[in-house]
Parts: C-alpha cells; structure tokens; sequence
C-alpha cells in the first residue's frame, strides 16, 4: 500500500510539474497504479488498473480497495456520496459484483437557503451539522479566497483544484492546505453508481474544472477515428473504446451528444476520455 501512494504521489507530481493537461481523476479515484511518464505530455504513460484488467468474481473494488460479498465499506468511505450502508453484493441480472446502497436526504435538500444564513459542514461530510443566521454569523471567523468570502464552516473550493475542498476555519490558510485537516481531496463515486457503464467499456466525459467525471459514455457503433500522420505511434500502449484500438495521441471525430460537442481522445490508455468542448 505504502508502495502504491507513493507511485501516485509520484505521477501526480511530476505531471503538475511538467503540466499535464489531461484528466487523470478516475484512474486515480480507482487506485490504479501509474507506469512511466509520458515525456511529449508530462502525463503518466499508461496506468494498470486491476478492476479493470483482473476483475475477479466475488469481488467489488471501491478507491483500490476489495470487498468481498456480504461485506459493508465503511461509513467514512462513502459518506461524501451521500450514501449509508454501502455493502458488496451479487447482480442477479447480471451474476457481477455491484455495491448496494442506501441515499442520506440530507435536509437542506428540501428547503430554500434561508438568504441571512449558512450551512456549516465537517470535512468529507455530506449533510450540514448547523445552521447560523443573522448577527450570529458575525461571532463566527471568515476565510478569504481571492474574492469570495466564506464564514466558519462553510465548504471552499479551491481555485485551481477542482479535487480539493476545505471548511473554513479560524487558522486557515491557503499556503497550507495540504497539511490541514479541515481540508480534503474529493473521490469519485463511479465505482458505485456507474459501475455497468465502467466495466462496459466506457469512457469518462469531464466538463471544465470538475474533479470527477461528469457521465460515462458508452461506445457506438458511428464512432468514427480521426486520421492522424504517420510516426505519431511510437508507444506500445492502446486505448481500447469499443471495436476502435487508439494509439496514444488518437482521438475519435468530435460529435453531438444532448446538445453538447465531445471530443475523446486516448491520452492515457487503457481509457479514453472525453471532455465536453
């Protein structure tokens, strides 16, 4: 496991450094391990994922992590999903692993925000522990972030890092955030809630400064690859989407799917992604 974080830390380093600019949050989310560095990119080469690659039966994958059947992932995991009672169980549709789940309604919800109040919140939790309104608020410490101010407790978005959250607190600053634990980096919940479409040969669709996938999208059978020059493919690694095999630098022709233009590339196999344009 030690091994492992560190592999990360590692291609997640040296990509901010070299800038990658291609999503790389669902491998991650996944735990797959990163091979190599791309140098034209400044990306991971290639990533093995074994949910994807050596998926075995009786077994549900979740953030790197395996759980047998009949076996409940802790509540600390899933939480920020908004989901309780999360446990590995049989498809009998399918006879494939899947997650079974319960939804927190949480109870801001169902009603308006109340204009002279705010929500505050735990880090990584998904429903709000109080509510302050009125000249309560002014008891309360602020936080700044470039323009926006927030009051003690309420969630912050971290410009730049669509993956990173923090809670306003008394002692927070920005230059620290990596050491505070009233911040934390978000995880994706598509092993739960997408998981036919992510072991049906989807791909993930980001829109602009999201940290997870926005939806999966299944390949078609009008998808169609973009010519490319010759000596482009110097790289073992493929993506594979479908019946198309891509090499690294291959994209599918841009198309419109509800009202949107994607495009879809295979950056970093053995995925391709897609982002809406």
């Amino acid at each position: 496991m030690k091994r492992t974080i560190a592999l990360l830390t590692y291609a997640s380093t040296i990509s901010f450094l070299l800038g990658c600019d291609y999503p790389t949050k669902h491998y991650t989310s996944m735990g797959c391990i990163p091979n190599g560095l791309n140098p034209d990119t400044g990306c991971p080469l290639s990533y093995n994922c074994k949910n994807l690659s050596n998926r075995q039966d009786g077994i549900c994958h979740l953030h790197g992590k395996t759980y047998n059947i009949g076996e409940v992932v802790p509540s600390n995991e899933t939480s920020p999903f908004c989901t309780i009672r999360v446990n590995c169980d049989r498809d009998h549709g399918s006879n494939s692993t899947t997650f079974i789940y319960t939804h927190i309604d949480c109870e801001e919800f169902f009603h308006h925000r109340e204009p002279d109040c705010i929500l505050q919140y735990q880090p990584t939790s998904c429903c709000s522990t109080n509510k302050v309104c009125g000249e309560n608020k002014t008891q309360l410490a602020t936080c700044t972030i470039e323009d926006q101010s927030y009051y003690e407790g309420e969630l912050m978005q971290i410009p730049d890092q669509p993956c990173k959250r923090c809670v306003c607190s008394a002692d927070f600053k920005l230059a620290q955030i990596d050491d505070s634990k009233y911040c934390y980096e978000d995880e994706c919940s598509f092993e739960i809630f997408d998981i036919e479409k992510l072991y049906g040969g989807a791909a993930p669709v980001y829109k602009n400064n999201t940290c997870c996938p926005w939806t999966w999208r299944m390949p078609n059978n009008t998808d169609q690859l973009e010519i490319r020059s010759n000596g482009l493919h110097k790289y073992e690694e493929k993506c594979i989407y479908g019946a198309l095999t891509l090499e690294i630098g291959e994209s599918l022709k841009t198309f419109n799917e509800d009202d949107n233009v994607i495009s879809c590339t295979c950056a970093i196999p053995p995925l391709v992604h897609c982002r809406v344009e």
